[in-house]
C-alpha cells in the first residue's frame, strides 16, 4: 500500500467514524426528526461513499465522475440542512438556489472526467466546480446572521473556504503523493468530520436551550396559580419572607381576603362563572400593586397581599380600591356584583409572615362576623387578638 492509499484509508476511516457515530447519536437521541438531521447525516455518508470510491476502485471515467459529484456535495447539503434546522433564522438566497448551485457544480464535477474532446479537463473542470461549491455554502454562512445562534454557521462558513481552497493551496507541495481528485477526497473528508462536530455541537446547544426552556416553565407551573396567574401559597410564603429580610421590621402590612358568599357563586352560576371571579380578583388586585409588593392565592377563594411600607390605614384604603375596581368590572365579567371581606395586619418587629397570615386570618373571620363586605384590623398576638378598626366596603350584599 503506497502513502496515497494509506491516507485515503485512513482519512475514509475517520469519515465513516464520524458517520456512524452522528447515525447512531440521532437514533439513541431521537433526533431523527430535528430538521436539518438528515441532511447532515446524508453528506456524511454520501461523502463516505465518494472517498471510498477512490480509495478502492480503478480511475475509470465512470468511477471519477461518480466520485467527484458526491465529493461536491457536502458543503451545499449541509447548508439546505441548516436552513431547515434554523427555519426562523434568515439566511441569505434560498434553498431553490442552493438546488440548482448543486446540481451545476455535481453536473461540472462529473462531466470534467468523462469529456470526450479535452482530456485536460478532468483536471481543471471538478476542482473548479468543487471550490466554487465550497465558496458559495461558505459566503451564505459568513454573511448569515450575526446574534449568537449565527456564531457556529460562521465557523461553519470559515471551514468550508478553508476546505475548498485547501487542494489548490497544497497542490504542489503533494503533487508527487497525492492526484487532484485524491486531494479533494481527503479535504472533504476533513471537512465532513468537522461538520459532524459543529453540527452536533449545535443540536447540543438546542437541546441544552430547550431544558432550560422547560425547566423555566417547569418552576412558572410550580410557582404561579395557573387559574389566577399569581404567586400560589408557597412561592407567595418564599417571595415575602424573601423581601421583608431587607426591610425595615414592622414596616409592612398583611392583607388576607375572600370572596364573600363565593360557593353561592359556583352553586348558582356554575364553576365557570366561579373562576371568571377568581380572575376578576386576581386581576383588580394586582393593577393595585407597587412593583415592590407581594400577592398570591393562598387557596380556594383566598388571596394575600404583602405591602411594604405600609401602615394599617394605607392598606384599608387599598382594599376599599380594590373592591371598587372589582364591583365597577363584575357586570363585563357576567357576575353579580362581588364584596369581599379582609383581615388586616401590621407585622411586628419579631414576626414571621406565617404567624402574620394567621392573625390575619383572625381579622379576616371577624370581618365576616360583622356582616361581611368590610375590612377589620387585628393588633395583640394570635392568643389575644384586639380588633381595632372595622371598615366598610363597596356595596353590601344579603
Amino acid at each position: 500500500m503506497n502513502n496515497a492509499s494509506e491516507v485515503l484509508w485512513i482519512s475514509a476511516a475517520a469519515l465513516a467514524v464520524s458517520s456512524a457515530s452522528l447515525t447512531w447519536f440521532g437514533h439513541r437521541q431521537r433526533q431523527g426528526g430535528t430538521r436539518g438531521w438528515q441532511w447532515w447525516t446524508g453528506a456524511l455518508w454520501l461523502t463516505t461513499a465518494g472517498l471510498l470510491l477512490v480509495a478502492t476502485l480503478p480511475y475509470q471515467p465512470m468511477v471519477l465522475a461518480v466520485a467527484s459529484m458526491l465529493l461536491v456535495q457536502w458543503p451545499i447539503v449541509t447548508l439546505i440542512g441548516l436552513r431547515h434546522f434554523h427555519a426562523r433564522l434568515e439566511l441569505p438566497a434560498s434553498e431553490r438556489l442552493d438546488w440548482a448551485v448543486l446540481t451545476l457544480t455535481a453536473t461540472a464535477a462529473a462531466s470534467g472526467p468523462l469529456w470526450p474532446f479535452d482530456p485536460s479537463l478532468a483536471s481543471v473542470v471538478p476542482p473548479t466546480a468543487t471550490l466554487l461549491a465550497h465558496l458559495y455554502a461558505a459566503s451564505l454562512l459568513l454573511g448569515g446572521p450575526t446574534s449568537h445562534d449565527g456564531v457556529p454557521l460562521r465557523l461553519l462558513g470559515g471551514l468550508m473556504c478553508v476546505v475548498g481552497l485547501a487542494p489548490v493551496l497544497l497542490a504542489f507541495p503533494a503533487a508527487e503523493v497525492l492526484s487532484s481528485i485524491e486531494m479533494r477526497a481527503v479535504a472533504a473528508a476533513l471537512g465532513s468530520v468537522a461538520m459532524a462536530f459543529l453540527t452536533l455541537t449545535l443540536v447540543c446547544e438546542r437541546t441544552e436551550r430547550q431544558l432550560r426552556d422547560s425547566r423555566r416553565r417547569l418552576r412558572v407551573l410550580a410557582n404561579m396559580d395557573a387559574l389566577t396567574n399569581v404567586p400560589n401559597r408557597r412561592h407567595f410564603h418564599e417571595l415575602a419572607s424573601l423581601v421583608l429580610q431587607g426591610d425595615r421590621p414592622g414596616s409592612a402590612t398583611l392583607l388576607m381576603f375572600d370572596i364573600d358568599h363565593f360557593k353561592g357563586i359556583n352553586d348558582h352560576l356554575g364553576h365557570a362563572a366561579g373562576d371568571r371571579a377568581l380572575r376578576l380578583v386576581s386581576r383588580s388586585m394586582t393593577e393595585h400593586l407597587r412593583t415592590h409588593d407581594v400577592a398570591g392565592r393562598h387557596g380556594g377563594d383566598e388571596f394575600v397581599l404583602l405591602l411594604r411600607h405600609t401602615a394599617v390605614r394605607d392598606a384599608m384604603a387599598v382594599a376599599a380600591r380594590i373592591v371598587t375596581r372589582i364591583q365597577a368590572q363584575s357586570t363585563e365579567a357576567c357576575l353579580p356584583a362581588l364584596t369581599l371581606s379582609f383581615g388586616v395586619v401590621q407585622l411586628r418587629g419579631d414576626e414571621g409572615v406565617d404567624d402574620a397570615v394567621r392573625r390575619a386570618d383572625q381579622a379576616l373571620y371577624e370581618a365576616k362576623r360583622q356582616g361581611r363586605s368590610r375590612a377589620v384590623a387585628a393588633i395583640g398576638d394570635e392568643e389575644r387578638p384586639i380588633f381595632t378598626e372595622s371598615q366598610r366596603l363597596g356595596l353590601t350584599l344579603c
